[in-house]
């Protein structure tokens, strides 16, 4: 301890604080870092290491961050439920549904909770064996439900282009077979930096940190394998979906359009004259038939041909 007297004040000086006594008339200049440190008084202590944020802001921050893995959990579940009980709900297109609420449950089992944890505290605390574990498990949840979304993609676009030869295609096994696709290419992004290249275990400033590989290379190839190929492919594949949805609803309102031209032509031919010209010919054929008298005084009788009856028929329904 360290004592400054002067007439009015004593400052005594100690690791920690300063005491000041009424018997100096000035304070003296003390060092700055020392004052520093006492702003770091009112973080929180968590598990034995100092917080970045205050009391209140931890435990706001802990609640919203734990509602929203609570309500992914639940979503998640309920929809694998439906699937699974509801046999309408049990068909190979919503293979790829269950697929991708299975992706977003490992996000919120296996990596939120710890990315909770790691985001409160602000260091990783848990070895570099469960970093390597959690940002394998990160990547895979997330490179998954990404390529999900696109695979739905893709089956929608068939499902609406070619709804009658696709329907027959859509089997359980290929279904499975898309999902199983999906999950191998996600382990193929994953998989590397904990087989092969290895994770990044940093400490700035004596504070541990759990960061996923930043090998260039690996980047390049985990950022387009991940993101940017199945964006590119989903901006296309619902553009086509929109263009031919968009086409067949413009077939459908001409068509509709054409049927009411045709039955207000009818209604008006049948108040105005019994129906189109060719109904009145078909009438005046099957009332009045007609006859001729050859030179030779015979009378002989014309008929319908069949394709006379046919044609009439055919175009008086139209």
């Amino acid at each position: 301890m360290e004592a400054y007297n002067n007439s009015s004040y004593s400052v005594y000086m100690t690791n920690e604080s300063y005491l000041y006594h009424p018997d100096s008339n000035s304070v003296p200049e003390l060092p700055v870092d020392n004052f520093s440190s006492a702003s770091n008084i009112t973080k929180t202590t968590i598990f034995g290491f100092k917080s970045q944020y205050t009391p209140v802001e931890a435990i706001v921050t802990g609640l919203v961050l734990l509602m929203v893995i609570v309500i992914t959990i639940v979503g998640n579940i309920l929809v694998c439920l439906a699937v699974f009980l509801v046999k309408k709900l049990r068909r190979p297109c919503n293979y790829l549904l269950v697929s991708l609420a299975v992706s977003d449950l490992c996000v919120a089992i296996l990596v939120m909770p710890m990315a909770l944890l790691y985001e409160i505290l602000g260091r990783w605390s848990f070895g570099y064996f469960m970093c390597d574990l959690w940002v394998s498990f990160d990547v895979l949840s997330c490179t998954a439900s990404i390529l999900n979304l696109c695979m739905i993609s893709v089956d929608r676009y068939y499902a609406i282009t070619k709804p009658l030869e696709y329907g027959v295609k859509r089997t359980p096994k290929r279904m499975i077979l898309c999902v199983s696709l999906v999950w191998l290419g996600a382990a193929c992004i994953s998989l590397p930096p904990l087989l092969i290249i290895g994770n990044e275990h940093e400490t700035i400033e004596g504070i541990p940190h759990c960061v996923v590989c930043q090998n260039f290379g690996y980047q390049i190839y985990a950022t387009l394998g991940s993101f940017y190929i199945p964006l590119t492919v989903m901006i296309i594949v619902y553009y086509k979906i929109f263009c031919a949805a968009r086409r067949i609803v413009l077939e459908e309102r001409r068509a509709q359009s054409h049927l009411e031209t045709n039955h207000c032509y009818l209604e008006i031919s049948v108040k105005n004259g019994g129906g189109p010209p060719e109904s009145r010919l078909a009438m005046s054929f099957e009332t009045s038939p007609a006859t001729s008298t050859p030179a030779g005084g015979a009378r002989v009788t014309h008929h319908r041909t069949s394709t006379t009856s046919i044609a009439t028929t055919v175009s008086a329904r139209y």
